[in-house]
């Protein structure tokens, strides 16, 4: 397959990190970036071996695949110039602020003919695809997420629910792939001037409870899952990537005299790949523009962990 030459736009924290994956991959040849600090563009270029163009017209006209890394509320705007250009767009989450926004970055991509691909990057998770090919044989009965940060001053222009908990919301409507029924919400403004810690109770038409939890006022860091199924409890922490299933079982040993050991439950602890999760994104997005095949984290599904977002900050902040 041909290489596909990609540019990165906004060159920032998170998109310095898609510049360090993009570099190192046989699938694309990196071109460029831009930044409206030029400066920076300018230092990443240098340090790459590529170009920091003056403008996003002049990247987008260079490239056959755009990674917009901006700050949410430029998305719309970036998404929809570069789909205009001919682009392929990869927009990193939340796809958009409002869903109307959502909706013009999907309606720009499919009038252009281009690929979207959202960046949820948790769905690449090691540990969270092996889940989702667990679940493929379980039926699932409830969810619990919880993901705590300490706080960063760096990230003050989103709740706690659009900077960390929409991670947990895409994985959960991968999960749950219903209609939302209910949603119940409470939160705290500690730090800023928006929600610094919530809790969501999210009930789906299919019968599955799911609550999620995100802090970054917790002086320690955590990001685990835990899903109890109807015939097994898989219990996964993204941060060590690692996956254990405990299931029933009517184990007894007669060892010949009247002491006998009994085992209730076995605990399967399951292998789970080494990937890094942006490089897995980058892969995946890369081969269904070459394929056709759907993009896991598209536009609809971007637009889709937005609605339930905004739902639960509505909620949150009402209970508040």
């Amino acid at each position: 397959m041909e290489m596909l030459k990609v540019g990165v736009l906004g060159t920032g924290n998170m998109g310095r990190n898609h510049l360090r994956v993009l570099s190192s991959m046989h699938e694309y040849e990196l071109v460029g970036c831009f930044d409206v600090n030029f400066e920076s563009a300018k230092q990443q270029a240098e340090l790459y071996g590529i170009q920091a163009f003056r403008s996003q017209e002049e990247l987008f006209d260079a490239v056959d695949e755009v990674h917009i890394v901006t700050p949410s509320f430029l998305h719309e705007e970036c998404a929809v110039a570069a789909a205009k250009a001919g682009c392929h767009v990869l927009v990193e989450k939340p796809i958009a602020l409002t869903l109307e926004a959502a909706q013009n970055i999907i309606d720009a991509c499919e009038s252009a003919g281009v690929r979207l691909c959202v960046g949820h990057v948790e769905r690449f998770n090691p540990a969270i695809t092996t889940l989702l090919e667990i679940l493929k044989q379980e039926e699932v009965l409830s969810v619990d997420f919880r993901r705590m940060s300490p706080f960063d001053r760096r990230v003050s222009d989103a709740s706690v629910v659009q900077d960390l908990m929409i991670h947990d919301i895409d994985v959960l409507n991968a999960i749950a792939d219903s209609p939302v029924k209910r949603v119940v919400g409470q939160g705290a403004n500690v730090y800023t001037d928006k929600l610094d810690y919530a809790q969501a109770l999210v009930e789906f038409e299919n019968g599955l409870l799911a609550s999620l939890t995100a802090s970054r006022i917790t002086e320690t860091k955590i990001r685990c899952a835990e899903i109890n199924a109807r015939n097994a409890f898989i219990a996964v922490d993204y941060l060590n990537r690692s996956v254990r299933i405990s299931r029933k079982t009517n184990f007894t040993l007669d060892v010949g005299y009247s002491l006998q050991y009994k085992q209730e439950n076995i605990i399967e602890q399951v292998f789970v790949p080494s990937n890094e999760p942006l490089r897995a994104e980058f892969q995946h997005f890369a081969n269904c523009i070459q394929t056709g095949e759907p993009v896991a984290t598209s536009g609809e599904m971007g637009k889709k962990a937005l609605a339930l977002c905004l739902e639960i900050t509505e909620k949150a902040q009402l209970g508040n």
